[in-house]
């Protein structure tokens, strides 16, 4: 049986005496995009982070592709495949674009001390495929500190793909977003996923970017993970309703 793109299993957190994360598992298959869901407080955060290397579990287990990777920090993470985007895009803001996907593939490429190339000269045409690939190359020679902030997003998924990830988290890829915007980057999200079997976890506020990306919803709520499905499920379900999206009991039954 070919092991999951990535595994987490009795995961568990506390911070004092409040436990953060509670037992949960998951399992996310090699080309899959599932959405992690739950309000604020439910311990979605500090899941994402075990699963990225910033926290280490107290308990449990992480795996990548069958590889026990519990407690690696990010940079080993990450060059075992395991890419990922934040909700506050980190750039180099006097670089241009071309020059800030250039300096991922130089690291990708173990190239950062390589004294006898200049850096502009390094992985040009592959910078700039990377930057077609979300449509941006007409600005390739642009600098990052005129860029719009949904362009922001679009430039932070190209540097993240510059590292040719297996698995791709994405911390609310979304926020701070016009609507139009948030489809347009989700659309090159599941696209990218699709031509290359990256395997996407997203975390995100945004129902309707949810609903109608992820393959599979995840919901958390006070640590635990309460409910689990495609879409269309998850909307329906009475319990999602009363902890996310604040109906009452009557009100989800009423509605279903």
């Amino acid at each position: 049986m070919t092991a999951p793109a990535l595994e987490a299993m009795d995961l568990c957190k506390a911070f004092g005496g409040v436990r953060a994360v509670d037992d949960v598992g998951v399992r996310i298959g090699a080309g899959e995009i599932v959405a992690l869901i739950g309000p604020n407080g439910a311990g979605k955060t500090t899941l994402f982070n075990m699963l990225g290397g910033q926290l280490r579990p107290d308990a449990g287990r992480i795996t990548l592709f069958g590889r026990d990777v519990t407690g690696l920090p990010p940079r080993r993470l990450w060059r075992l495949g395991v890419g990922r985007t934040f909700q506050i895009t980190a750039t180099f803001t006097s670089m241009t674009l071309r020059q800030n996907v250039q300096a991922a593939l130089i690291s990708h490429h173990r190239r950062a001390w390589s004294p006898w190339t200049r850096a502009e000269r390094l992985y040009r045409e592959e910078a700039d495929g990377l930057l077609s690939l979300v449509g941006m190359a007409d600005l390739a020679e642009r600098a990052v500190a005129g860029l719009a902030y949904g362009d922001l997003k679009r430039l932070d998924l190209a540097i993240a793909l510059a590292h040719d990830p297996r698995v791709l988290l994405m911390d609310e890829p979304t926020a701070g977003m016009a609507p139009g915007e948030r489809a347009h980057l989700m659309d090159l999200t599941v696209s990218v996923s699709r031509s290359r079997g990256v395997a996407v976890v997203f975390t995100e506020h945004d129902m309707e970017v949810v609903f109608g990306h992820a393959e599979r919803v995840l919901v958390m709520d006070r640590g635990r993970l309460v409910a689990e499905g495609p879409p269309a499920a998850i909307r329906a379900d009475a319990r999602v309703r009363a902890i996310y999206l604040g109906e009452t009991g009557a009100d989800a039954e009423a509605s279903t």
